[in-house]
């Protein structure tokens, strides 16, 4: 029978033991997630950042074996933003743990910044040390070049080349945001003899499992490597590359190359299209529904949007296929893979859709040059990506408005943030003014700033509506109605990825990933719930047994028959139905579950798609009364969710230890 081995590791008493569980409850990293959160920690009625908000890091049972793109990382922490249990996730960061041990576990709190070392020298004895780090801060703002996540894994390298040369190892690290914010990352970067790999960057990133890492432990960064042969623990006909070739011919009827290269056309190259990754697929394919102007341009009418749309395809698209996709600057995350999904311009930089949509047309930069400058910076000090270029584009938003002035924010003026009167040559001044408020939020400067950062956009907006009252009374608009978010408990939220999709601001237990049904469209909340719920469900197939997504078309057609066939494990969809169901019922317990949506633009972010998408009914109703029909469509989405959750669980639902 195999095992699920955990390494749990206390940081403040400066210790860890190794624990095993059968994969019949145990079988990857959001399995002991919630076990450890919800029934050995009891972390729903803690501080997020508690000493006991651990830090779960796991793989699947199929990492190590000759499956393409089962070496990823996923992150179970508790939340700073949403304040409910999370999960992120880091592509080939597991490809490197060569450890016997299946996940490890943070707790505990070290007073002093420090580096968590993990190896194993290939005799199957887990070993963990700790070293104290002097002058992070000063590493993070230079080191050799380098600055943020870099410079700290520079310095690293140096000093450590035991792990990173003798054990070939690779690092999880966090970056000023960390420190000084709640949606702080954690990088992972490919190193080749120690040396770091530009353009192969991975970022467990929404939700903050960076902050908590960090504010919650004391962990600057972990740095892993070993001799351990992991297949002795896996099936071995799933390392031998003939054999998953024959049973891929008698699943698929192809050999396992083609079929994986076919599922990630997209990712790799759509011959199509002419391009490859998720910047060159997405923006073709989302046309004039791109998301621009903090989501402004669902008031504009679809020429305005279509003379933007032709300011992407020109000035971010078009370069960066020229710079990317016709030079075939192409690179893995790290663990090999055909499908090459790292699409690196000029040598260096890694250019995906959410951060680059993000830092461009999201706040008014059409450049993809001026809007590399603020990635850069955003990657360096470890940043949710997704969450600062919906807290910039917003803070943009609030100063065009006047409900703040630029000088209340670090700021030497406003930005352009008109989309009719909007020219290219206003990317460069946006630019440089987004570059301005990730500095200062980076270290912590500027009040009010810190506090967006710190207590996320939606509490912060309830705190600026009281601090500005005379401004909200006098312009008429509140601080959170210029923002577009999911709500969870009475402070949480999660600002979406860059859809215009009900499914991203839809009641479900976990959102800011892609547990929900994202396409563009509009329909009744039963069916988008009931799309959504086994939308998520399959995520977490994919999350559960660290797969990347970006291989989930082969993955979710064959996953569960090699799961029965190698494992046991039976009924994948049940299991993980139940599975969901009790991540739902630690939202309730943790004071984080979906709440009514509270801002004017999220009902009109709504309203607006069901124009968009031809939907006639629901345009009706809500040009009638968009607040009635915005929680019609609320409530009867979330009780279908609830009527799906009890379901998934039978007799035992709420059947609980706490």
């Amino acid at each position: 029978m195999y095992k699920y081995r955990v390494l749990f590791i206390d940081v403040g008493r400066r210790g860890y033991d190794v624990e095993e569980y059968g994969i019949d409850s145990v079988a990857g990293p959001l399995e002991l997630g919630l076990l450890v959160h919800m029934e050995r920690l009891r972390t729903y009625n803690k501080p997020v950042y508690s000493p006991d908000n651990a830090v779960v890091v796991g793989r699947g049972l199929f990492s190590g074996t000759g499956l393409y793109g089962s070496n990823r990382f996923t992150v179970v922490f508790r939340s700073p933003i949403t304040r409910g249990l999370h999960a992120a996730s880091m592509g080939g960061a597991a490809y490197q743990f060569r450890v016997n041990a299946d996940a490890f576990v943070i707790t505990g709190r070290s007073e002093r910044p420090l580096v968590v070392k993990i190896w194993d020298t290939g005799d199957g004895e887990p070993q963990v040390d700790f070293m104290e780090i002097d002058g992070l801060e000063e590493i993070w703002r230079g080191y050799k070049g380098y600055r943020g996540v870099y410079a700290l894994q520079e310095w690293l390298s140096e000093n450590l080349p035991e792990i990173y040369v003798d054990m070939a190892g690779r690092s999880i690290l966090t970056g000023p945001a960390s420190r000084y914010t709640s949606i702080g990352a954690l990088a992972s970067i490919t190193l080749v003899k120690g040396r770091m790999d530009p353009g192969s960057e991975e970022y467990a990133a929404r939700g903050g499992p960076g902050s908590v890492l960090l504010r919650a432990h004391g962990v600057a960064a972990i740095a892993y490597g070993g001799r351990y042969d992991v297949r002795r623990n896996r099936p071995r006909e799933l390392s031998d590359p003939r054999k998953i070739n024959a049973l891929f011919l008698e699943l698929a009827g192809e050999p396992y190359a083609t079929l994986v290269i076919k599922a990630g056309t997209k990712y790799r190259y759509n011959p199509k299209l002419g391009t490859g990754g998720t910047l060159g697929g997405n923006y073709p394919s989302l046309k004039i529904a791109t998301p621009m102007f903090n989501w402004n341009m669902i008031y504009e009418p679809p020429e305005v949007r279509a003379r933007l749309h032709d300011m992407i395809m020109k000035h971010i698209w078009e370069p960066f296929n020229k710079e990317a996709i016709m030079t075939k600057s192409w690179k893995t995350c790290g663990e090999p893979c055909p499908i090459a999904c790292k699409k690196v311009r000029l040598g260096r930089y890694k250019s995906d859709y959410e951060p680059y949509e993000g830092m461009g047309p999201q706040i008014g930069v059409f450049d993809i040059h001026e809007s590399q400058r603020v990635v850069e910076l955003v990657d360096s000090y470890g940043f949710d990506a997704i969450e600062a270029g919906n807290l910039v584009a917003w803070i943009f938003d609030l100063v065009d408005k006047g409900l703040l002035h630029p000088s209340e924010v670090g700021l030497p003026d406003k930005p352009y943030f008109t989309p009719r009167d909007h020219r290219l040559e206003y990317s460069r001044h946006n630019a440089r003014l987004a570059a301005e408020i990730i500095e200062n939020m980076a270290w912590g400067r500027q009040p009010i700033l810190r506090l967006i950062a710190e207590k996320g956009l939606r509490a912060a907006a309830k705190i600026l509506d009281i601090l500005y009252k005379e401004r909200t009374e006098s312009l008429g608009i509140k601080f959170e109605d210029l923002a577009v978010y999911a709500v969870f408990g009475e402070e949480g939220h999660i600002t979406p990825n860059y859809y215009w999709t009900p499914g991203m601001v839809a009641p479900l237990p976990v959102l800011g990933r892609y547990w929900t049904l994202y396409s563009g469209g509009f329909a009744e909340p039963e069916e988008w719930a009931e799309k959504s719920y086994h939308r998520a469900v399959r995520e977490i197939w994919s999350d559960n047994g660290g797969f990347c997504r970006f291989h989930r078309k082969w993955v979710e057609k064959y996953i569960d028959k090699l799961y029965e066939k190698f494992y046991g494990i039976k009924e994948l969809d049940k299991r993980y139905a139940k599975l969901y169901r009790r991540i739902a019922l630690y939202q309730e317990m943790a004071g984080a579950s979906p709440q009514p949506w509270d801002s004017e633009k999220i009902v009109d972010f709504m309203a607006s798609a069901a124009r968009e998408y031809g939907d006639e009914k629901w345009a009706e109703k809500f040009r009638q009364n968009k607040w009635e029909a915005a929680m019609e469509w609320w409530s009867r989405f979330y009780e279908k969710i609830r009527e799906l959750h009890a379901a998934a669980a039978g007799e035992q639902e709420d059947n609980v230890n706490v």
